[in-house]
């Protein structure tokens, strides 16, 4: 055999050549790692998308708690007489307004003519927020001038569903006594349209995040407007 066929035989041999073991062990690794990244990333984006949506969810059952309480409060305007402990059909408003704030956790509503009322109200448990309640009671008066319950309603019933939690809500009331009645019609002081801010911050049950919560606020202003 001619030194050049060797050359050509080695050659032809030097192509068949496999990996080793050393170099298959660090494709392994390379790849392993790879394909941890990629896992790892999939899993994020697919929890922060779930995150997202349930913070939607959370947020669009909030708005529609506040556009209720605002509709009834254009509709209607701020039942004094609940708070003040005149009306004697009232007894479910357990809070009052307290004076330095304005602010109280129930909202008494009446509308103009006198015959609905609504009653929004915060139910918190000091032991465990998890506890606490957003509730509502509609009531109607008949035609003998009895208070009763709404059709659709024996009692309060909770409005918020169970992805939400309501860590706080308070309603502003201002002013805090009717402007329109004759002990306060001389009081520059109370002269003013009612109106009703709602102040409530509340997260999503499945802890999107550690200490993640929303703060909502809106101020609305009764379109009933009345005199002497």
């Amino acid at each position: 055999m001619t030194k050049k066929n060797r050359k050509i035989r080695s050659s032809k041999s030097g192509l068949k050549r496999g990996f080793t073991l050393i170099e298959l062990m660090v494709s392994m690794v390379i790849f392993v790692i790879f394909m941890g990244f990629v896992t790892s990333s999939y899993v994020s984006i697919v929890r922060a998308q779930k995150d997202t949506n349930d913070i939607r969810k959370m947020y669009a059952e909030v708005r529609s708690f506040i556009d209720m309480v605002s509709q009834e409060a254009k509709l209607g305007t701020i039942d004094y007489a609940c708070y003040a402990g005149t009306d004697s059909s009232c007894k479910e408003v357990l809070s009052s307004i307290d004076p330095g704030t304005g602010r109280s956790t129930d909202l008494a509503l009446v509308r103009k003519d006198g015959l609905q009322r609504t009653i929004f109200r915060f139910v918190r448990d000091p032991q465990n927020a998890d506890n606490n309640k957003v509730r509502v009671a509609k009531y109607e008066k008949d035609v003998s001038g009895t208070w009763g319950y709404a059709p659709g309603y024996s009692g309060f019933r909770d409005i918020m569903g169970d992805l939400v939690k309501v860590e706080r809500l308070s309603f502003a009331i201002y002013p805090d006594a009717d402007p329109y009645s004759r002990a306060n019609y001389a009081n520059s002081l109370k002269q003013f349209q009612p109106k009703v801010t709602i102040f409530l911050t509340a997260n999503n049950r499945a802890n999107v995040k550690s200490g993640f919560s929303m703060d909502f606020q809106t101020t609305v202003s009764s379109r009933v407007y009345s005199r002497l």
